[in-house]
C-alpha cells in the first residue's frame, strides 16, 4: 500500500505468510505445471504416430505459397499447421484400419466368406439391382434392398411371393398370440378356483349381471333370479370389490331367511344396521370383513332378529366385550351356529358368557382370536351339543391340557375338529383324539412342530372305532415323513375326499405305498402336495392312476413338475411353475 499503510489481513493470509507462501510462489507453481502438461502432451502426440512413412513425410520440407496484399508470392518456412493436419489424418486412417480389422475378426463363422471357403456349392446372394430367380416360384425379378430371403435363408423371393409369405407370417403370429392369451385365461381361472373349458349359459349370465350390477340393479327383481344364483352374484361382485351401500340393496329381499355378504368393507355402519330393519325374519347371517360394525349395530340385531339361529362375524374389531355379552344374553338361547374371527375383544369373560347363554350351540368356530388362551378354551367343556369345533390360530399359547379336557368332555359328539395353527400341541392331543372322537370325519392340525411322524401313525393305525375321515389337513407338520402317511392311507384311503399335505417333508419312499400298498383312493377329489420336494412328473402321473376321481391337484412350490407331465383332461393342476410365466408375459 502507498504511504506504508497496510490493510487488514485474514487468518488464512497470516497462516500462508507464516509458512513462507505468497502470491508470487503460487503463480510460479501454476506456470510450471502448465509447461509440464504441454511437454507431456507433445511427447504423447509424437509417440502415437505408428507409421515410418508418415515420419519421413513430416521430415520433408513443406513450403507454402502465400499471396501478399501487393500481389507478390513468397515462399515461407515449413508449415506447422500442415504437419499437424498430416499427423491427424494418419491417425484417423490408422484407427479406421484397426476398426475394420476388428470387424473382420468378429464376423461370425456363417458369413459369406466362410461359406465360400468351405462349401463348394455355395452361391453368393445377388446385390440390389441385379437379376435373380425367386426361390419359390422360380420367376425372374430384379433384386431390391427390400427383397426377402428365401424359405431356407438362401437367395431371395419375388414381390408376389413376399406378400403371400407376409400374410402367412401375420396369421401365424396372430394364432400364437391368441393361443398365449387363451393359456393365460386358463391359468387365471385355475388360480381363481373356477372351472376351465366352456362355461355354461348360467355362469355367463351371472358374470354379465355381476359386471353391470349398477345398470341392472333397477330391473333385477324382474329377472326372476333364483336365490342360489343371487348368492353366486354376490360372491362375484364381492371378489370385484363392488359390494357397497348401493349394490347391497339388491340383496335385501324381505322374504329371505339367509344372507351371505362376503365383503362388507365398503358398507357403512348405517347400511349394516338397515339389515336388521329390512330382514327381520333372518335365520342365518354371514358378514365378512365387517370392520364398520359397532356396538349399536349388534345391539340392534339382538332386538330385531328374533328368529336368528346362526351368525358369522368376520373382523368386528369395533364391537366391545360388554356388547358381546349383551348379545349372548338376548339371543344366545336360540343360537345353533356361531363364528367369530379376527378380533381382540373376545377373551375368557366373553367365552364364559357364551357358554352360559348358548347351551344349544352345535357349531362353534373361533378363528384368529387374539386373547384366546388355555383358560378360555377350558370353558368350552360345558357345550355338550357341539358337533363342529374350530380353534384355529389363537393369539395366546394353547397347551395340550386345555384341548384334552375339551375332548374328554364333548369329543364323543364331534364330527369336525379344526386345530390349525395351534403350534404347541404334541402327540398327546392326537392320542386324545383317538380315544375320544369316534365319529370324527373332518380333522385339521397344522403347523404343530412337536407332532411326530410316529404320533400321526399311532392316531390312525388300528383306529377301528372310527369309520374313516373324509377331510384331512396335516399341512406343515415338519416331522411327517413316511409312517404317518402309510397309516392315513390304510385307515382312511377309501373314504378320503380332500387331503392336504402341503409342506410336509415326505420321503421318496413314501410315495411307493400309494400304488403298491393295495389301497386305491377312489373318492379323493382334491389333493394338495405343494412344497413337497419329492414330487415330480412320475409321482403325479401315478397319483392320477390310483385316484380315478381326482379333479384338483395343487402343486405350489413343487419345482420338479413340468409341462411334459401326462394327466387326464379332467384334472386341474393348480400352481405349476411352468404355467405361471403366462401370467406375467
Amino acid at each position: 500500500m502507498s504511504g506504508g499503510v497496510r490493510g487488514p489481513n485474514s487468518a488464512l493470509t497470516e497462516f500462508l505468510r507464516s509458512k513462507g507462501i505468497d502470491a508470487t510462489e503460487i503463480q510460479s507453481r501454476h506456470a510450471r505445471r502448465q509447461r509440464e502438461a504441454e511437454q507431456a502432451q507433445a511427447a504423447a502426440t509424437t509417440t502415437t504416430v505408428p507409421s515410418t512413412e508418415i515420419t519421413e513425410e513430416i521430415e520433408e520440407t513443406v513450403t507454402t505459397t502465400v499471396t501478399t496484399r501487393s500481389g507478390r508470392r513468397t515462399t515461407t518456412a515449413p508449415s506447422t499447421a500442415l504437419v499437424t493436419a498430416q499427423v491427424t489424418t494418419a491417425e484417423t486412417s490408422t484407427s479406421r484400419a484397426s476398426k475394420t480389422a476388428m470387424k473382420k475378426r468378429k464376423k461370425p463363422h456363417g458369413d459369406d466368406n466362410s461359406d465360400a471357403a468351405f462349401n463348394p456349392y455355395y452361391k453368393a446372394k445377388p446385390l440390389p439391382g441385379q437379376i435373380a430367380f425367386c426361390e419359390i416360384c422360380n420367376c425372374r425379378f430384379t433384386v431390391t434392398p427390400y427383397s426377402k430371403s428365401g424359405p431356407d435363408g438362401e437367395g431371395f423371393i419375388c414381390t408376389a411371393c413376399g406378400k403371400k409369405t407376409a400374410n402367412q407370417d401375420k396369421d401365424a403370429t396372430k394364432k400364437k398370440f391368441v393361443a398365449k392369451k387363451n393359456k393365460r385365461k386358463t391359468v387365471a381361472s385355475l388360480l381363481d378356483g373356477e372351472a376351465t373349458g366352456v362355461k355354461s349359459l348360467r355362469d355367463l349370465a351371472i358374470n354379465v349381471v355381476a359386471k353391470h350390477i349398477d345398470e341392472v340393479g333397477q330391473v333385477m327383481d324382474c329377472l326372476q333370479i333364483g336365490r342360489r344364483d343371487v348368492d353366486k352374484i354376490c360372491q362375484v361382485i364381492s371378489r370385484n370389490r363392488a359390494l357397497n351401500d348401493h349394490t347391497l340393496k339388491l340383496f335385501l329381499d324381505p322374504g329371505i331367511t339367509r344372507l351371505n355378504l362376503y365383503d362388507c368393507s365398503k358398507i357403512s355402519t348405517n347400511e349394516l344396521r338397515k339389515i336388521g330393519a329390512i330382514l327381520p325374519t333372518l335365520r342365518y347371517l354371514m358378514l365378512r370383513f365387517c370392520g364398520s360394525m359397532t356396538d349399536e349395530v349388534l345391539s340392534y340385531y339382538s332386538t330385531q332378529l328374533t328368529e336368528l339361529k346362526g351368525i358369522e362375524l368376520g373382523g368386528p374389531f369395533l364391537v366391545t366385550k360388554p356388547c358381546y355379552m349383551q348379545f349372548f344374553e338376548a339371543r344366545g338361547f336360540q343360537l345353533e351356529e356361531l363364528t367369530i374371527t379376527d378380533t381382540f375383544r373376545v377373551d375368557a369373560d366373553v367365552i364364559s358368557s357364551l357358554v352360559d347363554n348358548c347351551p344349544n350351540l352345535k357349531e362353534l368356530r373361533l378363528r384368529q382370536i387374539v386373547k384366546l388362551d388355555s383358560q378360555a378354551v377350558r370353558l368350552l367343556t360345558a357345550l355338550a351339543n357341539l358337533k363342529v369345533l374350530e380353534i384355529s390360530d389363537p393369539g395366546e399359547d394353547l397347551q395340550d391340557g386345555a384341548v384334552i379336557d375339551v375332548l374328554n368332555s364333548i369329543g364323543s359328539g364331534l364330527r369336525e375338529l379344526d386345530l390349525s395353527g395351534c403350534m404347541l400341541l404334541t402327540d398327546q392331543t392326537l392320542f386324545a383324539v383317538r380315544q375320544c372322537c369316534p365319529r370324527l370325519n373332518t380333522f385339521s392340525l397344522t403347523e404343530a412342530d412337536d407332532v411326530t411322524d410316529e404320533g400321526v401313525a399311532q392316531l390312525f393305525r388300528n383306529w377301528d372305532i372310527n369309520p374313516g375321515l373324509q377331510y384331512a389337513n396335516l399341512s406343515r407338520l415338519r416331522k411327517l415323513t413316511y409312517f404317518g402317511i402309510e397309516a392315513i392311507l390304510e385307515h382312511s384311503g377309501r373314504t378320503l375326499e380332500v387331503l392336504n399335505l402341503n409342506s410336509c417333508p415326505l420321503q421318496p419312499d413314501a410315495w411307493d405305498f400309494w400304488w403298491h400298498g393295495g389301497t386305491k383312493l377312489e373318492r379323493l377329489r382334491s389333493l394338495d402336495i405343494g412344497f413337497v420336494r419329492s414330487v415330480n412328473d412320475a409321482v403325479v402321473e401315478k397319483l392320477c392312476e390310483v385316484c380315478p376321481d381326482l379333479g384338483e391337484l395343487k402343486v405350489w412350490g413343487a419345482n420338479h413338475i413340468t409341462e411334459a407331465v401326462q394327466v387326464p383332461g379332467n384334472i386341474r393342476i393348480i400352481g405349476r411353475e411352468a404355467d405361471l410365466h403366462y401370467m406375467h408375459s
